[in-house]
């Protein structure tokens, strides 16, 4: 789970109206601290819906573009524990969140909206630009040495804003000393993941893609989000339903990825009712078919997963798993392209057993009940061997052996 919250959650719009409606600093902290007052706000309710949810790990933000920390740092006073709040948020999260038993990471932003220097870039004014890199530097080291154990940082904000010339990625890495930055963070959170938003793009121990379902070849994890918006927002009304969630969730892992669905909650710390709503069906569905999602390998290059076929698969050794997401009634069959012997196969939260008829073409499976025994995604459980006979591995393609004779 993903957690999106800040000083950008009051009067919605998300979390960057003060960069695109171009909202002076001054301003933006006059109009928008005074009310982020939070006074609802309780980590454990979170952690519960991330648990309930069926999620591993949770990613809060930190601190976003707008510069606005989340818990007691030394280096600014714009902080939830100098301002309104007057609390350490972050504290509070990483406490609820591992009595849950999730993992615990940091969304960190790199840039920061209030210094001139970031929309100037590093060679205008070196000194300023040096200036906003300590602060960061010292910021992430606050955060892996003041809260134990962290397992995730997820950094973004690295991109330039209108810089004097168009940099490559390692030009990138250079202005924010990633690789000092990231030295520094190993040293003291050892076996931590650090995704590739620090630069360069194919760095990192895991890629990002945003919003798209783009997979990777190496670890990989989609962020995403419920609507548009990341943040709170009344506005954000392109809502997906949880079928559309959980079939995404489902393609990243068929894909070899795993996903990171985000929450906005509201400026007082409440989580929105429409998202708590599809967290809670997911987890209804989790709590029946997480088998076929956890530790389970994507098949990424099979022709099973080609985005055409009724279904998407994942596996966990000998066992396939088929996410039928077009329920197909009571039999389907299976183009025989594929390497396997396909041996039993039954409903994976029923139990059903189901018959499995072998021909030259395809595999038939027989016996599903004539209604989908899930709404969103019923899952087939399939165990299954390497093809080793002759006649196991005879594969007959559709189509005709003369092909002067026609079938009508």
């Amino acid at each position: 789970m993903f957690i999106h919250w800040g000083l950008y959650t009051v009067d919605g719009l998300d979390c960057w109206k003060m960069h695109n409606m171009g909202i002076p600093v001054k301003e933006y902290i006059q109009r928008f601290e005074p009310r982020f007052k939070a006074e609802r706000f309780n980590a454990c309710t979170w952690a519960k819906i991330a648990k309930n949810a069926g999620c591993k790990y949770v990613v809060m933000g930190a601190r976003h573009h707008e510069g606005y920390c989340l818990w007691n740092t030394k280096t600014t006073r714009f902080s939830s524990s100098h301002m309104t709040p007057k609390r350490d948020f972050i504290a509070e999260y990483v406490k609820a969140a591992r009595a849950a038993g999730l993992k615990v990471g940091f969304y960190y932003s790199l840039l920061d909206w209030r210094y001139k220097s970031y929309f100037d870039g590093p060679r205008i004014d070196p000194k300023a630009w040096q200036k906003l890199v300590t602060m960061v530097h010292e910021q992430v080291r606050e955060l892996m040495t003041n809260y134990g154990k962290i397992d995730i940082l997820w950094y973004d904000g690295a991109w330039p804003d209108d810089w004097s010339y168009l940099p490559i990625d390692d030009e990138v890495a250079e202005a924010w000393q990633s690789h000092k930055l990231n030295a520094m963070v190993r040293k003291l959170q050892s076996g931590i993941l650090i995704n590739n938003r620090s630069y360069p793009l194919s760095g990192g121990d895991f890629g990002t893609p945003e919003q798209k379902i783009t997979p990777e070849d190496r670890p990989w994890e989609l962020c995403d989000t419920m609507g548009d918006l990341w943040g709170a927002a009344s506005q954000d009304l392109n809502r997906k339903t949880p079928r559309e969630i959980i079939t995404r969730l489902i393609t990243c892992v068929s894909l070899g990825g795993n996903m990171l669905l985000n929450i906005g909650p509201k400026p007082d710390g409440t989580v929105q009712q429409w998202q708590k709503r599809i967290m809670e069906k997911i987890g209804i569905w989790m709590r029946k078919h997480g088998e076929a999602i956890y530790g389970c390998r994507g098949e990424w290059k099979s022709p099973f997963n080609n985005g055409l076929a009724p279904w998407r698969t994942t596996r966990k050794g000998n066992i396939l798993y088929l996410h039928l997401l077009r329920y197909p009634g009571p039999e389907f069959s299976i183009a025989n392209f594929h390497d396997y012997y396909l041996k039993y196969a039954h409903v994976l939260d029923t139990g059903q057993q189901l018959k499995i008829i072998h021909e030259p073409t395809r595999d038939i499976i027989q016996g599903l009940p004539l209604r989908a025994p899930d709404p969103i995604a019923t899952v087939v459980k399939i165990t299954i061997r390497p093809k080793r006979t002759a006649g196991e591995k005879h594969y007959v393609r559709i189509g005709l052996e003369d092909p002067e004779k026609e079938i009508y």
